[in-house]
């Protein structure tokens, strides 16, 4: 048997049968529980503890606010869904409380789970939160406004006095406060990507549920925007538009560290975020400008989005040609997808103008999520990503 050597056995610090070992109290990383160094990468954060206690106490105090205003709201016996009902309430309270809680929670908590977000202007990053939690405020708005629905429709007739419909308003405004303070610390390219394309598909079935015209989809997708009910569908663009601008951030940090280490150049990722941008911004002008105020340019704002995505699904692969061969793969049957959607509009008249916008833009909309997440995927596989 070899004798351990003697350079090994003179250190009281390492154990000869097992290797070296590391002091948890002057290394870091270490592991207490086995006194063996652990991989940064994977350690917890020192202040998830912190964050979520901060967490939980964003959302008691949603919950105070949501009691007072369930009680100055609700005078008397009311139903669970409808106009000045219950639910409208704690609609309106968890909007508020979801809008406070991402902003606070990603002002203040975000950038230090991120820290590359200390790199951008202070102006800029503010925007992009304030951006996400608009976003996020809506959306809590259509969830509870869907979920207080569905609770009409299966207790029905059930009303609630002042005191019992405040207590569910306070527990609407906590969950909503808590769910958008726990997706500000979790703020990935990933999670954005989806959470726009759940926004997106919520707010348009909400507008074509509110739609002044119920044959709106006679004509073209555009139209939900138009008359008095399309105030919806504009907000939900806007929102959409201006979250498309701030996801730009995050996937042009992800491309930029892809890019780093493998070598390229970074203005790749630049390229990448502009293109974000530009499309944010064109998706902002469709929605300022409805088709029924000036149609021309609401035409060519919506026309040069079809534009970028289609320089953007021919270009993304072209510039990033190490990415799996599984992303370019899915780039061609998405380019085939669109062919045959034209081809069922133009050609054969089998799909009308709504049915091929609506086509075109949930499979527009699945490869620009994965392709954020194949980036997201590859860098999680470098060897040395932070």
């Amino acid at each position: 048997m070899r004798e351990p050597s003697p350079e090994l056995s003179a250190d009281p610090t390492i154990d000869p049968t097992t290797g070296p070992t590391v002091d948890p109290t002057t290394d870091p990383t270490a592991d207490p529980t086995t006194g063996l160094a652990v991989d940064p990468t994977t350690a917890h954060s020192p202040h998830a503890s912190r964050d979520e206690t901060a967490a939980l106490w964003c959302a008691a105090g949603a919950a105070v606010l949501g009691l007072g205003l369930g009680l100055v709201s609700l005078r008397t016996t009311l139903p669970l869904f409808g106009r000045g009902s219950i639910g409208e309430v704690a609609a309106y309270a968890g909007m508020v409380a979801g809008l406070l809680g991402f902003v606070l929670a990603g002002l203040t908590m975000t950038p230090r789970r991120q820290p590359w977000l200390r790199e951008i202007s202070r102006v800029r990053s503010a925007a992009n939160i304030l951006a996400l939690g608009a976003l996020h405020a809506v959306f809590a708005f259509l969830l509870c406004s869907a979920l207080y629905g569905v609770f009409a429709s299966a207790f029905l007739g059930l009303a609630l006095d002042r005191w019992t419909g405040a207590v569910w308003v306070a527990i609407t405004a906590a969950a909503c406060a808590y769910a958008c303070v726990e997706s500000a610390l979790a703020l990935t390219s990933e999670s954005l990507s989806v959470l726009l394309a759940a926004f997106l598909v919520t707010g348009a079935l909400a507008a074509a549920l509110s739609a002044s015209d119920p044959q709106w989809w006679h004509h073209h997708f555009s139209a939900l925007g138009s008359g008095s009910g399309g105030l919806t569908f504009n907000l939900t663009l806007l929102l959409a538009g201006l979250a498309l601008a701030a996801i730009g951030d995050f996937v042009g940090h992800d491309v930029a560290l892809w890019c780093r280490a493998t070598g390229q150049t970074r203005s790749r990722a630049t390229l990448v975020r502009l293109a974000l941008i530009v499309l944010g911004l064109l998706v902002i002008a469709v929605a300022l400008i409805p088709v029924d105020a000036e149609r021309v340019w609401h035409d060519a704002a919506a026309q040069s989005i079809v534009l970028v995505f289609a320089a953007a699904l021919v270009g993304f692969p072209m510039l990033f040609r190490r990415l799996p061969g599984s992303f370019l793969a899915v780039t061609v049957g998405v380019i085939i997808a669109l062919l045959a959607l034209l081809m069922l509009w133009k050609g054969v008249g089998y799909l009308n103008l709504t049915a091929f916008e609506m086509g075109a833009a949930a499979t527009v909309m699945a490869w620009l999520i994965l392709f954020v997440r194949t980036v997201s995927a590859a860098v999680r596989s470098l060897p040395a990503a932070d």
